[in-house]
């Protein structure tokens, strides 16, 4: 083991000597190797493993875009961040980046996950740090060659990664290094220089090597007895459509890591679609020979391409959000659905934009913070701004309750085919009224929404229908109107003559006992107040979430009171949960499989819809469905892609809608 660390450390020296350009036939410049910012702990300890170097383009500007370059040394080195820049560093200095070299932990100082532990760590800390040492953080690359080329490779696919788990084994990617953890350690595109990438093909491209190797030595164990280890270590296994967009070089006379390990990386990346171009260098070894000008270039084009697109993505135009406020500009979505989000905020140290997901925003010179999303989903999203730890709403936007406090909301636009569902045409329009009743139920003043079709008020003899709607958890009688746009879709199916003109009544759901106050307080209301039909043929319950489970209850206690029935991302929990431990579900079920008969008879429609896998409810419903199946209770089931979201519950209303009363 000694010999053959010995040897790759002394190939490490040689591919310093051999990575540098010619600047004379015959002889190599050695670059400077002074940075500008020197042994900066990024850990907050003393380990010379947690330092790294700043290297600045003596070009005078206040900011630069940053590249992190990550030595190659078996991960046996964890000193080795000057040999990082000497390799690979310069070229990108002299086109205009900020390089910072790292160093990381070695397999001898600890096993893995601690080296990308420490690669993560570092980005977070130059981010926390970006207005000390001149970064421009908006744009980070990464490169590094051998195993430098596998620790970039691997922060590029595991973005947003907390822990991964293969088979058995989990391990904690993103880590706890430093000071810095609420920052991200994403990172914007990858140069993997003839990187291991795929440690279950490293022997002859067909198996694993051996226990003295270095990946064993980098896992703790023998790889062909660590079978998931082995796939958690290797890029090649995170491949997938949402990683950076990566540039990979390889010599194929590599004598070291086997060209075939780029092959298949390249393979993979390509049909992610996330890779610029596969560099193949005729004769080219471990450093020698695939380190050439032509190859540098390479790399420095990659990056400045990368950095410029991202920088034009911030900069087109769009479209604002539906839910800005008069004049606001931000938050402004792109064609491909990107999110652009900016505010304005001097004197905050870290802002963020959670969507679900956080991302973190950059401030430039005049206090302005800024990020791109990833492209999102069509319909309503919730999001909030996070300055300095706190979440608040978001000034530019409208409000709405949501997540049980006040949010913000951004409009993805739909595509033609749906947008004439959810968009305001020019057809009859019928009118929402907020209404105030006092609860006796709940002993005081509550608010409800009712929607009444353009008919109720040309044709004041009429009555109509009437469907109870209700909102999820976090949410209250506001939802389905604002965010829902029920009256919108309404009066757009009405139009189309594809739904019966009806009454949508939209009630407070944060209730003590939602069965007795729909009941006791809902249904008299609504019928002295409004031109409604009677019975319960021309009566319909429907929720969402936490709206869905009181559709649910109310059906077993009151079978003889609707006819139809919604159930939206919903279902009884599979297992009993603290906060709902009123809930009997087994005495729901007991219920419903003693009355199956009656319940089949009265519900025309018991009508059940999913976000898809990705909703958080679907186990629930699973379960729910296989216990309708096993008693004969009759349903029909719905999935529409989007998780537990407002643009699944549109489409469940525009559905749902068209089954009713009909």
């Amino acid at each position: 083991m000694k010999k053959s660390i010995l040897s790759l450390l002394m190939l490490c020296c040689a591919i310093v000597m051999m990575a540098q350009p010619q600047s004379a036939p015959g002889g190599f410049k050695m670059p400077e190797t002074n940075p500008q910012y020197k042994d900066l702990n990024y850990a907050g300890d003393s380990l010379e493993a947690h330092r790294l170097d700043i290297y600045l383009p003596a070009t005078g500007h206040e900011k630069y875009k940053v590249v992190m370059v990550i030595y190659g040394s078996a991960w046996f080195a964890n000193n080795m961040k000057a040999m990082g820049y000497l390799s690979i560093g310069k070229p990108l200095v002299d086109a205009g980046f900020a390089v910072v070299s790292i160093n990381h932990r070695s397999s001898g100082d600890a096993k893995f996950p601690a080296q990308i532990n420490d690669v993560k760590a570092a980005i977070r800390y130059i981010r926390a740090h970006a207005e000390d040492y001149h970064l421009d953080t908006s744009f980070i690359g990464i490169t590094g060659y051998s195993s430098g080329g596998h620790l970039s490779s691997l922060a590029g696919v595991t973005n947003h990664m907390k822990t991964h788990t293969v088979g058995k084994t989990t391990v904690d990617i993103e880590g706890n290094v430093g000071h810095y953890t609420d920052y991200s350690s994403e990172v914007d595109a990858v140069v993997d220089w003839f990187g291991p990438v795929d440690m279950a093909t490293m022997e002859r491209c067909e198996t694993v090597k051996d226990a003295k190797s270095p990946e064993a030595a980098l896992i703790g164990g023998a790889p062909a007895d660590m079978p998931d280890m082995i796939s958690l270590i290797s890029p090649y296994s995170y491949v997938t459509p949402d990683i950076p967009r990566f540039l990979v070089i390889h010599g194929n006379s590599d004598s070291v890591v086997p060209y075939c390990q780029s092959e298949r990386f390249a393979a993979a990346l390509k049909k992610n679609g996330r890779l610029e171009k596969f560099i193949t260098v005729e004769g080219g070894e471990h450093g020698p020979v695939t380190f050439n000008e032509n190859t540098f270039n390479e790399m420095v084009t990659f990056f400045q391409q990368e950095a410029k697109a991202k920088q034009a993505l911030a900069n087109q135009e769009g479209q604002p959000s539906l839910w800005n406020i008069r004049g606001q500009h931000y938050p402004k979505v792109l064609a491909d659905h990107r999110v652009v989000f900016r505010v304005k905020a001097p004197t905050a140290k870290h802002v963020q934009i959670d969507l679900g997901r956080k991302y973190d925003m950059y401030k430039d010179r005049d206090g302005i913070w800024t990020c791109v999303t990833d492209p999102q989903s069509e319909g309503f999203h919730y999001y909030f701004l996070v300055i300095d730890g706190v979440r608040v709403a978001d000034p530019q936007s409208e409000s709405f309750y949501g997540c049980s406090m006040m949010t913000s909301g951004v409009e993805i636009p739909y595509d033609d085919i749906k947008a004439p569902r959810f968009a305001q045409r020019d057809v009859a329009r019928g009118d929402v009224h907020r209404k105030r009743y006092f609860s006796k139920v709940d002993n005081k003043w509550k608010t409800m929404y009712i929607y009444t079709p353009a008919a109720y008020d040309t044709n004041p003899k009429a009555t109509f229908p009437v469907l109870y709607l209700q909102h999820g958890g976090g949410e209250d009688e506001r939802g389905w109107s604002n965010q829902g746009l029920t009256d919108i879709i309404l009066d757009n199916l009405i139009a189309d003559g594809k739904a019966v003109p009806m009454v949508v009544v939209m009630m407070d759901g944060n209730t003590s006992d939602f069965t007795a106050e729909w009941t006791q307080e809902g249904i008299p209301f609504v019928e002295k107040n409004f031109r409604v039909k009677k019975g319960m043929k021309y009566r319909a319950l429907a929720g969402l979430s936490m709206g869905g489970i009181h559709t649910l209850n109310a059906l077993v206690s009151s079978p003889d009171l609707v006819s139809y029935a919604g159930v939206f991302s919903s279902g009884w929990f599979k297992e009993r949960v603290p906060w709902a431990s009123f809930i009997d579900t087994e005495a729901c079920y007991k219920t419903l499989k003693e009355k199956v008969a009656i319940y089949n008879k009265n519900l025309k429609k018991l009508w059940l819809s999913m976000g898809g896998e990705e909703d958080i409810a679907y186990e629930n419903c699973k379960a729910m469905r296989a216990r309708f199946d096993e008693m004969g209770l009759k349903y029909d089931y719905y999935e529409y892609p989007g998780g537990h979201t407002w643009p699944v519950w549109r489409e469940s209303i525009y559905q749902f809608a068209q089954l009713i009363f009909k």
